[in-house]
């Protein structure tokens, strides 16, 4: 089904409640659900629609609008059979409480397992009133995003960031000829074969990790025109050493997807970072900087910046159902 289709569709009645007309992600389906989804004011970075269809290959994502709402369901890669069903917590102006309802229906409909992640402090307190004694919440430290003022990433100033500053002026010493180019049609076939480049550098090659990101990046520079992105390339001697992309979760909050520089560039990493948060984060409170997935040195890195707060995210279970959390 199309994105436009699905649009427009409510789904089937079953029983007693209406069950969800999913179908695959699209790039397409960015037309009708960005603008709920930046609506909604989240500031997690998993209500970004290019997350959503970032990883939809991996998760076997289905997307679908249900009474005002977008509704996401992910599968474990594996799709084992006792696996769960894991769902974003839903997005829009319809009626969250009813929908719920309607999901953990299906899921004991399937013989699934039921999650629900990436529920903030505030939305963890209304399911606690409106379903009191009904869920088991688990907050993961490692799931949690790190978010900053845009404009201290901007301006680097104060004695916090002084390394970063110094690392910035030595790239520019050292590159006196550095470029910076807003990603676009005439380049994005060159940021993929630097992707691919940096998918096979140093230690990365055996990462199964980075595997699946590499084919993630690479599916997302494909579509990036339909998925409403922001990005930018530093060039060194007139070849590629960086590149970043984001897009807005908010009106207030912008989210950096991806980050890619040449480790023995001394300070391309920061220079990029600098670069997209001048360019493309200016009108944005804060600059969403994503989690560490439990990485010392990502989790080192990202601290270095001295974050503004971390947003921390509950997954929620039936009570009394334990789940393996997969996403």
């Amino acid at each position: 089904m199309s994105g436009a289709l699905a649009a427009e569709s409510g789904g089937e009645k079953r029983g007693n409640y209406m069950s969800f007309d999913y179908h695959k992600v699209t790039a397409a389906d960015a037309a009708w659900a960005r603008p709920i989804l930046l609506a909604a004011d989240k500031v997690s970075c998993e209500y970004t629609f290019a997350n959503i269809f970032m990883w939809s290959h991996i998760y076997h994502t289905r997307l679908t609008l249900h009474d005002g709402l977008v509704i996401v369901r992910y599968e474990d890669p594996e799709q084992k059979e006792d696996s769960p069903y894991s769902y974003l917590f839903p997005a829009g102006e319809g009626d969250i409480a009813s929908a719920l309802e309607e999901i953990i229906r299906e899921t004991t409909d399937a013989g699934k397992k039921f999650q629900i992640f990436s529920i903030s402090e505030k939305e963890k307190q209304w399911m606690e009133n409106t379903f009191p004694g009904r869920f088991d919440y688990v907050m993961s430290r490692d799931e949690a995003d790190y978010l900053y003022e845009s404009a201290a990433l901007r301006e680097l100033k104060g004695k916090k960031l002084q390394k970063k500053r110094n690392h910035v002026s030595r790239f520019i010493r050292e590159n006196p000829d550095y470029q910076v180019e807003e990603l676009n049609g005439q380049n994005l076939e060159e940021v993929m074969a630097f992707n691919n480049q940096w998918a096979n550098l140093y230690d990365n090659r055996g990462d199964e990790g980075i595997a699946e990101e590499h084919k993630a990046v690479e599916l997302v520079l494909r579509h990036y025109r339909e998925l409403g992105l922001s990005g930018c390339l530093l060039r060194v001697k007139g070849k590629i050493a960086a590149f970043s992309y984001g897009s807005p979760v908010s009106n207030r909050v912008f989210d950096v997807h991806v980050e890619k520089a040449l480790y023995d560039v001394t300070g391309a990493y920061n220079m990029i970072n600098r670069e997209f948060a001048r360019r493309f984060c200016e009108n944005y409170e804060y600059i969403n900087r994503e989690d560490d997935v439990g990485s010392e040195g990502l989790r080192e890195a990202k601290l270095s910046y001295h974050p503004t707060f971390l947003e921390y995210k509950y997954i929620a279970t039936l009570k009394g159902m334990k789940t393996k959390w997969f996403i």
